[in-house]
C-alpha cells in the first residue's frame, strides 16, 4: 500500500471510530450498522454476500438450501445469504485483475499467489482482516486458525518511506503447508524386470532406464511439472539460502536465491542464473560457487527419457515408467491410470530426501499455500462475510457441508477422520473446488483410498503434521516493484522465453542459454533489481527482528 494511501485509510478508520463512539454515547447506531453489519444488538440485516471461486462447482444449490435450514434459528446467520459465481482457471487471473480495477460487486473472492496476490496487497486492494482472528467474538475462526497460522498469514506491506505496515489481507486455504512432490511409478514393471525397490534417485533412474530399454511403446518420464526435482529449493534453506515464490519475481524459469547470515538477520547477497563468480562468493558456505547452473546442467541427465516433442503443441504423452505427481494428486492420477490399464500396479516415490525420510522440520516455507480468500477493500459487507466464514470454519459439520456436500446423500464418514463419496451420477453429485474455498488444517478427512493404503496414509500424516515445517525468515515478505516495474517486466520477458523447467536443452546449450539470459538481463536492469531486493529484504528482516 502506498504511504499516503495508508495514512488516509488509517485517518478514515480513526474518524469512523470517533464518530461511532459519539453516536453510541448519544444512543445512536454504531458504524456496524452499514450493509452487512450488526447494530450492536447482535442482529443482522438481510444481507447477500457475493462470492467468486476459481473453477466450476456443481449442485451447490442443495448445499445452500441445507445451509439455510441449519442457520434458520440463528439471529445473525439466518440473515446472511451467500451467492456464488465461478470463473474457470484459465481466465481467472484476467477476470480478477478486471474485478479489482473496476471494483466489481464482490464481497469475497479467491486469489492465488500466482494471480498477483502480493501486488494486490501492496496496492491496498484487499481489506485488513486482522481484527477478526484470535478474537473471542469469532470463535469459529479462532478454532480453525491458530495464532501460528494467522502469524504466517500476516503480510508486511512496504510504505513509500521504507517503513512497513502489517496485517492479514487474505485467508489462507490449506490442509497442509507444502505438498510433497514425487512420482507415481509402475510397480508391476519394477517387479516384472526385477528392479531394486525405489528408495533413492539412483534406483529411480535405474528403473526408468530398464523400462525404456524393454518397453518400446513407453517413455521414461512424464515430465509434467517436475521443475523442482533435484533442485536446492528445499535443501538449501537448511543452509540459509532461500528461494521461494515471494522472491522469484521473474518467474519459474529464473529463480532468485537469497543468502542470509547464520542468524538469518542479514542479507549477504541475492544471486540469479549466470551470475559472475564474485556474486556467488558472497553467499553462505557451501554455496560460494555457481550452484544454479550446476543444478540445471545436472538435470539434463534425464533428457533421454523425456518425451522428445515436449514443449510443443503436438506433444502426445505416452504411458510412462514414472509420472510427476504431487502427493495430493496421486489418488486422481492413480484412478485415471487404472481406468486405462486395469492390470497395472503403482507406487509413490517422494523426491526430496528429507521429506522421503519424514524428518522433522524438513520443509522450510512460508507455512501458507498459494490459495487465498480475500475481501475486496471496497466491500461494505466485511462483517457479514466474516460471520459466514466463522460459521463455516466453526464446526466439523458446517465445514463438511461445503467441503463434501450433504452427509448421507453425497458422502458418508469412514471412521472418525475419513470419508467416502457415494456413487452418484455427476449431474447429482455435489462438487466444490475446495482449494479455492474450504481447505483448513483443523478439518482434515482422508479419503477411503488413503485410509486403505498404510504407506500413503503415513505420507499424508507427514504433510499434515506441523512438526514437518519450519517458518521461513522471508515469510510475509512482498517485493515492491513500483520503482522498477519496467526493469522487472523486461527481465521477466527474457525469462519467459526460456524453457528450463521442461529440460529443453542439453548441458552445453543450457549453459549458453543461462549466460545469454544473464547478459541480456543486466542490460535492462538486473543489477538495479538485485540491489533493490537486497535493500527491501534487509529492511523487512530489520522490522521482523525489532530493529
Amino acid at each position: 500500500m502506498k504511504g499516503k494511501e495508508f495514512f488516509k485509510r488509517v485517518l478514515a478508520m480513526l474518524m469512523i471510530m470517533v464518530i461511532g463512539a459519539a453516536l453510541a454515547a448519544c444512543g445512536g447506531k454504531d458504524s456496524n450498522d452499514a450493509a452487512g453489519g450488526t447494530n450492536g444488538t447482535g442482529k443482522m440485516k438481510d444481507t447477500t454476500i457475493k462470492i467468486r471461486v476459481m473453477n466450476e462447482y456443481r449442485n451447490l444449490d442443495k448445499v445452500l438450501k441445507k445451509y439455510e435450514e441449519m442457520t434458520k434459528d440463528d439471529p445473525i446467520m439466518s440473515k446472511i445469504h451467500p451467492e456464488f459465481t465461478f470463473v474457470v482457471g484459465g481466465d481467472y487471473k484476467d477476470k480478477l485483475t478486471m474485478a479489482v480495477a473496476a471494483q466489481e460487486d464482490y464481497d469475497l473472492m479467491f486469489c492465488g499467489g500466482w494471480h498477483g496476490l502480493s501486488n494486490f496487497v501492496q496496492e491496498g486492494d484487499f481489506a485488513d482482516l486482522t481484527s477478526y482472528f484470535n478474537n473471542d467474538k469469532f470463535p469459529g475462526l479462532k478454532k480453525a486458525f491458530s495464532k501460528d497460522f494467522t502469524d504466517a498469514m500476516t503480510s508486511y506491506v512496504r510504505n513509500d518511506d521504507g517503513t512497513y505496515s502489517k496485517g492479514i489481507f487474505g485467508i489462507n486455504l490449506a490442509s497442509y503447508f507444502e505438498d510433497s512432490r514425487g512420482f507415481m511409478y509402475r510397480e508391476d514393471l519394477r517387479k516384472k524386470y526385477n528392479c531394486a525397490p525405489i528408495k533413492d534417485e539412483e534406483s529411480l533412474m535405474a528403473f526408468v532406464k530398464t523400462v525404456v530399454a524393454n518397453e518400446p511403446d513407453m517413455e521414461g518420464v512424464s515430465i509434467s511439472n517436475f521443475f523442482r526435482m533435484d533442485s536446492p529449493w528445499y535443501s538449501a534453506k537448511h543452509d540459509h539460502v532461500y528461494t521461494q515464490d515471494n522472491v522469484n519475481i521473474f518467474g519459474d524459469q529464473t529463480w532468485a536465491y537469497v543468502g542470509l547470515s547464520a542468524d538469518e538477520k542479514t542479507v549477504l547477497n541475492v544471486v540469479f542464473p549466470g551470475d559472475d563468480a564474485a556474486e556467488f562468493a558472497k553467499m553462505p558456505e557451501g554455496y560460494k560457487y555457481d550452484f544454479i547452473t550446476e543444478y540445471i546442467v545436472d538435470r539434463t541427465k534425464w533428457n533421454d527419457y523425456l518425451n522428445p516433442s515436449r514443449g510443443t503443441t503436438d506433444a502426445v504423452e505416452k504411458d510412462a515408467a514414472i509420472t510427476y505427481c504431487a502427493l495430493t494428486e496421486y489418488e486422481s492420477k492413480y484412478k485415471e491410470a487404472k481406468g486405462k490399464n486395469p492390470d497395472a500396479e503403482f507406487g509413490y516415490y517422494v523426491i526430496e530426501d528429507a521429506q522421503r525420510n519424514k524428518e522433522k522440520g524438513a520443509v522450510v516455507c512460508d507455512m501458507v499455500t498459494n490459495n487465498w480468500l480475500v475481501v475486496p477493500e471496497w466491500s461494505e459487507k466485511t462483517d457479514a462475510v466474516m460471520y459466514f466464514l466463522d460459521w463455516m470454519f466453526g464446526s466439523q459439520e458446517a465445514h463438511d457441508l461445503f467441503q463434501y456436500g450433504i452427509q448421507g446423500e453425497d458422502w458418508e464418514a469412514v471412521g472418525e477422520d475419513g470419508y467416502r463419496l457415494l456413487d452418484l451420477d455427476e449431474d447429482k453429485q455435489y462438487f466444490m473446488p475446495t482449494y479455492s474455498f474450504t481447505l483448513n488444517p483443523t478439518y482434515v478427512r482422508d479419503s477411503e483410498f488413503v485410509m486403505n493404503n498404510k504407506e500413503l496414509k503415513a505420507d499424508f500424516e507427514y504433510i499434515y503434521d506441523n512438526a514437518t515445517y519450519k517458518l521461513s525468515p522471508l515469510a510475509g515478505f512482498t517485493f515492491n516493484k513500483s520503482e522498477l516495474e519496467t526493469q522487472v517486466a523486461n527481465i521477466s520477458a527474457l525469462s519467459g522465453e526460456l524453457q528450463f523447467t521442461l529440460s529443453m536443452y542439453d548441458a552445453k546449450e543450457a549453459v549458453a542459454k543461462i549466460n545469454t539470459w544473464n547478459a541480456d538481463a543486466k542490460k535492462v536492469g538486473l543489477e538495479k533489481v538485485r540491489q533493490e531486493m537486497i535493500n527491501q529484504i534487509q529492511a523487512f528482516l530489520d522490522v521482523k527482528n525489532g530493529k
